[in-house]
C-alpha cells in the first residue's frame, strides 16, 4: 500500500495553477490533482481574483487562504509544498515555515536570482529537501536522447534560444548541468544588444565543462516566435532538440552521400515522435519516491539550482 502526501500551492498564477492542461500536466496544480498519492489540500494567493479563479476552475473541494499563516492557524501541515512565486517573494514563503517544516519544497524556478537570496534560502529550508522545477530534467524522452549522447564521443555543443536568460536559457543550463556534470568556466560574449532595456536579455555566452567540451549559447531576442534549440556534435553526427524538446533530430555521417569519399550528414530514422514534452507530472512521482525511501535523488535539487544561479551570475558579471 502506496503513502498519501498532502501538499499546498502558493501562487495560484500560471505556472501554479492556470497553465493550459490536457493530457499533459502544465502547472503544479494539475500535477498533483492526477497523482493518486497526492492529496491537495490548499492554495494560497493574496489576490482574491486569483483565489475566485482558481475556486471557479477546480472547484470547492481545495480550501483557499491568503496567505501561509493564515493557512497553518487552521492547523493545516502539508507534506509537500509548491512555491511559485518570484524568487524575492519565495524567500519570504519559505521564511513562513519557520517554525513548521514540510517534508519537502517544490520550488518553481528561478528559485534564485541573487547572491544574498541562495544564502538567504539555504538558511531558511534548514535542511529540508527542495526540489527546483525544470522540468525537462526529468522529461522521460529528453532522458532518452542525453543517454544516447553520453554514449558517445562529444565534441560541442550549441544553444540557439530567445524569451531570456533566466527564462528559457536557464532551462537549458539545468539540463546540461545534470547531464555533462561541473562548469569548469563561464565566457561571456560582450555585447551591446541591450539599448532596448529588455529585463531579461538572452545573452550569448560559452560554458565550459570539466569533461573537455563547451556549450555555446547565441541569444536573439524580438523574435515573433519561440526558439529553444540544441544541437550536440559527436563522433555519430549531431544530436539535436527543436521546439523547445518537442522535435528531436539525428544527422549521421553518411559516405559518398553527395560526392565521392566524403562523409556527409543525412537525416536520420528516429524511435521518438514529435510532441509536447513532459515533466512535471515526473518530478511529483519522483519527489513520492524519494519521501517513500524508494530513491534517494531529487533529478533536479537546490544544488542544481544553486549551479545554476551560479552560471548565470558569471555571465551577466553581477547580482541579478
Amino acid at each position: 500500500m502506496n503513502n498519501v502526501y498532502t501538499s499546498v500551492v502558493i501562487g495560484l498564477g500560471r505556472i501554479g495553477a492556470s497553465y493550459p492542461s490536457k493530457e499533459i500536466p502544465r502547472n503544479h496544480t494539475a500535477a498533483y490533482i492526477a497523482n493518486q498519492n497526492i492529496n491537495l489540500i490548499a492554495g494560497i494567493d493574496p489576490n482574491p481574483e486569483a483565489r475566485t479563479e482558481f475556486k471557479n476552475f477546480w472547484g470547492e473541494g481545495i480550501k483557499l487562504f491568503s496567505s501561509v499563516d493564515q493557512m497553518l492557524n487552521t492547523g493545516l501541515r502539508p507534506d509537500i509544498v509548491s512555491i511559485c512565486t518570484s524568487p524575492d517573494v519565495m524567500q519570504k514563503n519559505v521564511k513562513s515555515f519557520d517554525n513548521y517544516k514540510p517534508k519537502i519544497f517544490f520550488l518553481e524556478k528561478p528559485a534564485i536570482s541573487s547572491e544574498k537570496q541562495c544564502i538567504g534560502l539555504e538558511l531558511s529550508l534548514n535542511n529540508t529537501p527542495a526540489a527546483i522545477n525544470y522540468h525537462r530534467c526529468w522529461d522521460p524522452k529528453h532522458n532518452e536522447f542525453f543517454k544516447k549522447v553520453n554514449s558517445k564521443k562529444i565534441y560541442s555543443s550549441r544553444v540557439l534560444y530567445s524569451k531570456g536568460l533566466l527564462n528559457y536559457a536557464s532551462h537549458i543550463i539545468a539540463l546540461l548541468i545534470q547531464n555533462f556534470g561541473d562548469v569548469n568556466s563561464v565566457t561571456r560574449i560582450l555585447s551591446d544588444k541591450n539599448i532596448k532595456q529588455i529585463d531579461d536579455i538572452s545573452e550569448s555566452f560559452i560554458i565550459n565543462f570539466e569533461r573537455g567540451f563547451s556549450a555555446i549559447f547565441q541569444g536573439i531576442d524580438g523574435l515573433d516566435y519561440d526558439l529553444l534549440e540544441l544541437d550536440i556534435i559527436t563522433d555519430d553526427g549531431i544530436y539535436s532538440l527543436k521546439s523547445g524538446g518537442c522535435r528531436e533530430r539525428h544527422e549521421i555521417p553518411t559516405k559518398d552521400l553527395f560526392y565521392q569519399n566524403y562523409s556527409s550528414l543525412a537525416d536520420a530514422m528516429i524511435d521518438e515522435e514529435d510532441g509536447q514534452i513532459e515533466g512535471l507530472s515526473q518530478a511529483i512521482e519522483n519527489i513520492v519516491n524519494f519521501l517513500d525511501k524508494k530513491t534517494n535523488k531529487l533529478e533536479c535539487d537546490l544544488k542544481c539550482a544553486i549551479n545554476v544561479y551560479k552560471t548565470i551570475n558569471q555571465i551577466t558579471n553581477k547580482s541579478l
